[in-house]
């Protein structure tokens, strides 16, 4: 017995592309149920706690500290959604690997630099998946992203992370 008949019929009984349609459908409900109903970082009931974490802005001129302070939102560049309140803003000269002249290698300020520390606080779902500010956006340590607030834009990247709990 074939598989397909002359007419494009899937053991003579279903047409193969109708077939592939409703697997298709099938598979799309089954991710949706999964994705809206199972996983616990977007469901509607997800408990979120607060947590709060450090965004280390590496080698901005002291300007940026100046247009940034306690009490700003910061944004994620790239969804545009608020991602925490600022609630400390630290700062320590910035530094570098150099190479030397003899061949030794040795840390040095980089002049006119500064690294800025943010320390942000959100609400957030944490479970064993990772940590999700506004069900969606990860919190990752050490991960690069670009983040705005009211007077600056600027790379940073996620330095530390704590629960509410800890």
């Amino acid at each position: 017995m074939k598989w397909i008949d002359n007419k494009g019929k899937l053991f003579g009984k279903i047409n193969a592309i109708d077939l592939v349609v409703v697997i298709l459908v099938v598979a799309l409900g089954f991710g949706a149920y999964y994705k809206f109903g199972v996983m616990d970082k977007t469901s509607a009931t997800a408990a979120t706690q607060p947590v709060s974490y450090v965004v280390k802005i590496e080698r901005v001129r002291s300007t940026s500290l100046d247009n940034v302070a306690a009490g700003d939102t910061l944004y994620d560049e790239t969804s545009g959604n608020a991602i925490g309140t600022i609630t400390a803003v630290n700062s320590q000269p910035s530094q570098m690997v150099m190479d030397c002249p003899d061949g030794t290698v040795k840390l040095a300020d980089v002049e006119n630099r500064i690294d800025l520390y943010l320390t942000v606080e959100a609400d957030a779902v944490v479970n064993n998946s990772g940590t999700f500010v506004n069900k969606t956006y990860e919190l990752l340590v050490g991960s690069k992203k670009k983040f705005y607030t009211k007077y600056i834009s600027c790379e940073g990247s996620v330095s530390e992370i704590h629960n509410g709990t800890e």
